[in-house]
């Protein structure tokens, strides 16, 4: 048989095909005596290959069939109600590509539950499981929608360093690395660079790329390790710009999944609702007051915790039948020192939180471009200037009011999914605990 012929699970379920050649490895084996089922997978599906004693060659059916084997299968396709979505393969020959050497470490079905570390030990094998590895065909169409949304609005996509000599927010959670006989750190974000590409010209720019946190949370929404979505554009109005080029996105996005990865999504039982037109704003100041409704208290100036945000999330459902909602003029305690202040009140901003489905999914907003104001504010955020010195000669040359926002891929991709840890939604997930494999 030609290997390079074969054909892809998923099409033996088109109602095009009479015969075909596939390939893949043993799910599932069940043996009757006189009968065999073989549950064969691929990339793209699963198959239930027949085997009766009597219509098959003795070689092929006294074949020593173990799970995750790979075969090479030659075979006509036959109706039979009681297998996946009513047809089977009857096989003419079927060869061994491969016995597998060892007995699986882990369950690769969702029959027997593993424990998700023991999941992750073995993830190349985790994946093999249909629930695990459509996750990652949803944020690989996540990652493309994105892309083709910002090349289809004339953003130009860039890519920053990832080895930075200062810390982009803080140095509170960066992770600091050797650099030949320097100090030097993993970037917390693309944030001055994508500001940087801005002062070049560009004026709309977009980033999908790792970004590092040393945050010493086990939580079910933090990374130490993520892919960020992050876009910056020029001479805009306020963050109001900001939330609508957001909206856009994320917009696009879901109706691209929803249209691409359909049958995911009805494998999944993922039902992804409609949205309002317009997605909900709600400052601060006003969301102390549905808090407080709700027997919530926080300071005006106090971060929302994850409980106020679920609160949030539910109000906005509830009032707008929105998922998402805006939380708008967020505290400048909380926020870096490049923030615009608000013209009102300097203790808020002009920045705002993106919460889906009562989490956080996005921070973003209006960046201070004015060069004076800036420098006031690093040092009031306790940066030495010098630290900062190359990031404020950006804007010393004339600088456009702009703003933008940063997304992390995964945590999106878990609230679509509704996924319990951020982790699932991540490859090979970095936490304070975990650098394997």
């Amino acid at each position: 048989m030609d290997i390079h012929k074969k054909t892809e699970i998923s099409k033996v379920f088109s109602g095009e095909l009479e015969e075909v050649t596939i390939a893949g490895w043993i799910q599932q084996v069940r043996d009757l005596g006189g009968l065999k089922f073989l549950q064969l997978q691929d990339r793209s599906g699963v198959v239930q290959i027949v085997l009766p004693k009597k219509k098959v060659s003795p070689e092929i059916f006294e074949i020593d069939y173990q799970e995750g084997d790979i075969l090479l299968v030659k075979g006509g396709i036959v109706a039979n109600n009681s297998a996946p979505k009513g047809l089977e393969i009857l096989p003419q020959d079927i060869e061994v590509l491969n016995k597998r050497a060892q007995e699986y470490p882990i369950a690769v079905t969702e029959k027997i539950e593993t424990n998700p570390d023991k999941r992750y030990d073995y993830r190349f094998l985790d994946l093999r499981n249909r629930n695990v590895a459509q996750i990652f065909e949803i944020e690989s169409t996540v990652a493309y929608a994105l892309q083709e949304y910002f090349n289809k609005n004339n953003f130009l996509q860039f890519f920053s360093a990832k080895i930075v000599g200062s810390a982009t927010e803080s140095g509170a959670n960066v992770f600091e690395i050797g650099y030949f006989d320097k100090k030097a750190y993993l970037a917390q974000s693309p944030q001055f660079y994508k500001q940087m590409m801005l002062m070049a010209g560009f004026e709309k720019v977009f980033e999908i790329g790792p970004v590092f946190r040393a945050e010493k949370h086990h939580t079910s929404r933090h990374l130490c390790e993520y892919t960020s979505i992050d876009f910056e554009i020029s001479y805009i109005k306020d963050q109001v710009d900001v939330m609508k080029v957001l909206q856009g996105a994320i917009s696009y996005t879901m109706d691209t999944i929803k249209k691409n990865r359909a049958p995911v999504l009805e494998e999944l039982e993922v039902v992804i609702d409609d949205q309002p037109k317009e997605w909900p704003i709600v400052s601060i100041p006003k969301c102390n007051e549905i808090l407080s409704s709700e027997g919530k208290e926080l300071g005006l100036y106090e971060d929302l915790d994850a409980e106020a945000e679920k609160i949030l999330g539910q109000y906005a459902k509830e009032k707008w039948k929105s998922d998402f909602v805006f939380v708008d003029q967020y505290p400048w305690e909380v926020r870096p020192f490049y923030t615009m202040k608000d013209d009102e009140d300097p203790n808020l901003t002009k920045s705002f939180d993106l919460l889906y489905k009562g989490q956080e999914l996005t921070t973003g907003g209006q960046r201070e471009h004015r060069v004076d104001i800036l420098t006031k504010q690093a040092t009031e955020k306790d940066f030495k200037l010098k630290d900062v010195d190359s990031y404020l000669q950006f804007f010393r040359n004339g600088a456009p009011p702009h703003g933008g926002s940063g997304t992390g891929i995964e945590r999106f991709v878990q609230k679509v999914l509704n996924l319990q840890n951020v982790r699932e939604a991540r490859l090979l997930p970095r936490d304070p605990s975990r650098l394997h494999p």
